[in-house]
């Protein structure tokens, strides 16, 4: 892997040629914890942007003269970066078993990880905020092992949906219900509430639309792996830089040895405490 890393970097800037970004770590899961729970395991690779140029700051401004001042442009737009991700499962055990990645991330403004998402309960049942992508139940056999790919499309749509229910309010629910990867626009709308039976309520929009020529892209790949039994998630970032000259020549190494040629992004943690209307 490492041979494919150094030969797709050497193309950086000069084509449109994929970069691969090995995953920091394999994210072995499945144990038992000791108090009855499988264990999961998690990880993220940030995409290492370059430091933005006073060429692309004019660009950005001049985009951002055009459009209402709360349409944030950023820096990194949708398309710009073309994104899959390469994995493979391999399960320890001479058992058939059951797994599923899910797949989220974050962009320039925020980061979006379900765990945070309060949406109340239903039937007496926390109701459990989706994933981005992924949450597929997949069989391993025994001693085996499956590959797969969240394709560029996945991960395009990812980016609309975080978008979407970040800086848009969406429903995570009804962001990734629908097809949403190839929008030219969409609307901000009310927060998400919820009537006394936990329904949720209709959202509005609020006046504010945000054009595809604003949207975010994904620079952050975060995922879940939940196996039902040992196993082991290996997994590749594989990036085609659009735009060009976006990712650094080191690569993900230049997180660590060059920081300081790389844009710095500190997205805030996407949160919603689903509450009901104020009574009448």
């Amino acid at each position: 892997m490492r041979s494919i890393v150094l030969a797709s970097l050497a193309l950086i800037g000069c084509t449109n040629a994929p970069v691969y970004l090995p995953s920091p770590t394999n994210l072995e899961a499945g144990m038992d914890d000791g108090m009855g729970n499988l264990v999961e395991a998690r990880s993220s690779l940030q995409i290492p942007v370059v430091t933005e140029t006073v060429d692309d700051a004019e660009e950005r401004a001049a985009l951002q003269a055009t459009l209402d001042p709360a349409v944030e442009v950023p820096y990194v737009r949708l398309g710009d970066l073309e994104i899959s991700v390469e994995w493979t499962i391999r399960n320890l055990t001479d058992m058939p078993g059951k797994a599923a990645i899910q797949l989220n991330g974050a962009n320039q403004f925020f980061v979006y990880d379900p765990t945070l998402i309060q949406l109340g309960e239903a039937d007496n049942e926390e109701i459990i905020a989706p994933g981005l992508a992924g949450d597929i139940p997949l069989e391993i056999p025994p001693s085996g092992e499956i590959t797969g790919l969240f394709k560029e499309d996945d991960l395009r749509e990812a980016a609309v949906d975080l978008d979407m229910i970040t800086r848009g309010q969406v429903n995570p629910f009804r962001a990734t219900l629908q097809v949403n990867k190839n929008v030219m626009s969409f609307d901000q709308v009310t927060p998400v509430m919820f009537d006394m039976d936990g329904m949720a309520l209709p959202q509005t929009p609020t006046g504010l639309t945000f054009p595809r020529a604003a949207f975010a892209q994904l620079l952050r790949v975060d995922l879940v792996f939940k196996p039902d039994r040992h196993m082991v998630l290996e997994y590749t970032v594989r990036v085609r830089d659009v735009r060009h000259d976006l990712i650094h020549e080191l690569g993900v190494d230049a997180l660590v040895a060059a920081p300081g040629e790389l844009q710095p992004f500190t997205p805030a943690d996407f949160t919603i405490t689903a509450a009901a209307p104020p009574p009448p």
